[in-house]
């Protein structure tokens, strides 16, 4: 089940033309052929991956030598020409901040998919409970959105110049969701690489604890802060410094909090909750934190230059990343071993910082003053962390 999902969701990621970004900060998100195009293309897009799934499922099954990798993953597949037909007011609504309806729908979806999976569990304990969840799960997501969000009379359309403008933009947000992945999920492949099965399952610990922190600056900058800035490049573009520094100064407060936690406590943590044999995860956790702290620096300029619509300058950023990023875990891999090439991601991610902001001078957004105060702090925290393990 796992491995099939890996595998619908680098399709999913491959596919990926930024048609809710789109949405969100095009002048012409408002109006009805430009989003029934969109509504349109985002169909057509969930059955090519669907029909993609379908046929790789048998070689995969294959190449895996797990023969039910073939009806899972085909199964499986139903999922994204299903999701193809979520309600574009989705979109629609991220555009005109209503956040509030679009949290209900979410979480009601969850509560709901949650209900399904238990009760599908329960009664069919077998990996088919989970793949039907998933289906039946995606339908809800749909019904939910047509239900309860702003009502849009959908219908098939392809307006030309609505096409035209849609391509332009997706196509480098597919090129950098090409590039996110391979930072991303080929970044963990070339770990894997370098050690051993024991010590990538124990370095997958520390992911999971690390992350969150990442995660939570990531979706606010992206959930909140891209349409936070449209908005204010729609309506005044002078503005748009201010908004971002205020968006900013909260997401980093809360990333830099989070991570300080992570940093200073990892160890610790794990050394009380694991035996003996994973206390390795603590200097992992750490490195982690470390990393993700100053990447989420990033976060709001990479929303802030989507927003004003430098979508290839978007690409270069995420291109850079992962390029870098590759290149610091395999330096500090033959450096300092594991820990070296976690501590070589936080050296690659203090160089897309740099080059963050210099794309964001270019565009009147640098804050460098909030800048160097979060550096500085994430800095002091590792130092004082460092104290500690030299210490103990």
């Amino acid at each position: 089940m796992a491995l099939a999902t890996v595998f619908l969701v680098g399709l999913a990621m491959f596919s990926d033309i930024g048609l809710k970004p789109a949405v969100i900060r095009d002048i012409r998100g408002d109006q009805a052929e430009f989003l029934n195009t969109a509504w349109t293309i985002q169909i057509a897009r969930g059955i090519l991956i669907c029909a993609i799934g379908a046929a790789i499922a048998y070689p995969i099954s294959l190449v895996y030598e797990e023969p039910i990798l073939f009806p899972l993953l085909a199964l499986l597949s139903i999922t994204a020409a299903i999701s193809g037909f979520t309600s574009i007011a989705m979109a629609t609504a991220e555009r005109r901040l209503d956040f509030k309806r679009i949290t209900i729908v979410q979480v009601l979806g969850q509560v709901i998919s949650i209900g399904l999976l238990v009760t599908l569990v329960y009664f069919w304990r077998s990996v088919w409970a989970l793949a039907v969840a998933n289906i039946a799960s995606a339908a809800v997501v749909v019904a939910i959105g047509f239900a309860l969000l702003p009502r849009h009379r959908h219908r098939i359309a392809l307006d030309e110049d609505s096409v035209r403008s849609l391509i332009q933009f997706g196509r480098w947000i597919l090129f950098s969701t090409m590039a996110t992945y391979v930072g991303g999920e080929g970044l963990r492949a070339i770990q894997a690489g370098f050690i051993t099965p024991a010590e990538f399952g124990i370095l997958a610990i520390a992911y999971t604890i690390a992350g969150i922190p990442n995660d939570l600056a990531m979706k606010l900058a992206g959930a909140i802060g891209l349409p936070v800035l449209a908005e204010t490049y729609r309506a005044s573009p002078q503005n748009g410094f201010t908004i971002l520094r205020a968006l900013r100064k909260r997401t980093l407060a809360i990333s830099v909090l989070l991570s300080s936690a992570v940093i200073l406590l990892g160890e610790p943590l794990v050394e009380f909750l694991y035996d003996p044999r994973y206390h390795s995860a603590g200097r992992y956790l750490v490195a982690i934190a470390f990393a993700n702290a100053i990447s989420a620096v990033s976060a709001g300029y990479t929303s802030a230059v989507l927003a004003v619509g430098k979508a290839s300058s978007y690409f270069f950023i995420i291109f850079l990343s992962a390029i870098l990023r590759i290149v610091g875990v395999t330096v500090g891999f033959e450096i300092y071993g594991i820990v070296g090439m976690l501590y070589g991601v936080g050296v690659a991610n203090l160089a897309v910082v740099a080059f963050n902001w210099n794309v964001s001078h270019k565009i009147g957004l640098a804050d460098l003053r909030l800048d160097a105060i979060a550096l500085i702090t994430i800095f002091f925290i590792q130092c004082i962390s460092g104290f500690y393990t030299f210490w103990s």
